[in-house]
């Protein structure tokens, strides 16, 4: 009796193994399959430039004498910025790139801080168009990025748009105030990559869209859709989000850039009522992210803010108008700057 059900218990597990063995197989092969289309349905619109080491894909609009480039939010690339870019290249040249691991970029080496990504961003830019001063537009936590480009390379920034930025002293405001901060997990996205690899992913997004809530054309949410998908951007947005405790630190020790031309342009709903669990004290924090927005004010004797009343977070698709506005305005004022320091070298 006792060996005949170790034997049965010892087939069972024989067999539950084979059947798991087999699942996975066939997850791996769907997945393999769902991405060879994906990657057929959305080929890389733009080209790959060299950032010392590995490529970053990076689009150009225009061909103006500004030079404007636009940095997303943590875990974003290109495609969060909407038509935004391609709008503004009627007047500028407008460049919109992947970090590294993001979009169409190729991984590239940790860190993936602030100081990381600017130095990339550099090389990048040294690649496209040496020797010109660049406007950064920086989007949530992607405006920590350019104003880390703008402390190590002064002399080739002429301004700052800060689109909803995070700043650095925002955790610690929420802590005083006893209000949570609401950020994904690096483990949990860790663990989203594990299960991508295997088809799970595809699997559970196959009935709704995970950025059906952003305005955008149907075609760039499925875009979206797809590319978070993929492993390697599930593992560059935990290893984006692994530094936010080390860009907090460096952010905070960053000096003024006095006659920098700045603009923060700031939602008053940064945290929509889909976004939060339906106990959290949203009200409370989004009049948080509002008055933690004024420190934004002492970045430059020039900076100045925007509060755009009702909108969210993505306030480059909610509101991009208010966005475009804000960069032909430091534009003109950048064009002051330099004609007044002409007449005072002539």
């Amino acid at each position: 009796m006792g060996v005949d059900w170790f034997a049965a218990s010892r087939s069972h597990a024989v067999t539950f193994l084979y059947l798991s063995a087999a699942v996975l197989f066939l997850g791996l092969l769907v997945e393999a399959v769902g991405r060879r289309r994906d990657g057929k349905r959305w080929p890389r619109p733009g080209r790959v430039v060299d950032a010392g080491g590995h490529g970053l894909h990076a689009r150009v609009f225009g061909d103006g004498e500004r030079l404007v480039v636009f940095e997303a939010d943590e875990g974003a690339w290109s495609t969060h910025w909407g038509r935004l870019p391609e709008e503004l290249g009627k007047v500028a040249t407008a460049v919109v790139y992947d970090r590294a691991g993001l979009g169409w970029s190729e991984s590239g080496p940790p860190p993936r801080d602030v100081e990381t990504l600017a130095r990339e961003l550099h090389h990048l830019l040294q690649s496209l168009g040496p020797g010109r001063p660049v406007i950064l537009v920086g989007h949530g936590t992607g405006a920590g990025v350019a104003r880390t480009y703008a402390h190590r390379y002064p002399f080739e920034t002429s301004a700052l748009v800060l689109v909803d930025p995070m700043h650095e002293g925002f955790g610690d405001l929420l802590r005083r105030e006893q209000v949570a901060p609401l950020k994904p997990s690096a483990w949990g996205i860790g663990l989203a990559s594990v299960l991508g690899r295997f088809g799970l992913l595809r699997l559970l997004n196959s009935r709704q869209s995970p950025n059906g809530h952003l305005p955008l054309p149907p075609s760039l949410r499925a875009e979206l859709d797809a590319h978070e998908l993929e492993p390697r951007v599930r593992r560059a947005a935990a290893s984006e989000l692994e530094c936010e405790p080390r860009n907090v630190a460096y952010l905070s020790g960053l000096a003024a850039t006095p006659d920098l031309p700045v603009r923060a342009i700031v939602a008053t709903e940064t945290l929509q009522a889909s976004d939060a669990p339906a106990d959290f004290p949203r009200e409370a924090y989004n009049r948080l992210w509002v008055e933690q927005s004024e420190a934004f004010l002492d970045v430059s004797r020039r900076a100045q803010r925007v509060l755009v009343e009702g909108s969210g977070h993505q306030l480059q698709l909610e509101r991009p108008e208010i966005v475009l506005e804000a960069i032909l305005e430091v534009i003109g004022e950048v064009e002051e700057v330099e004609a007044i320091r002409a007449a005072e070298e002539s």
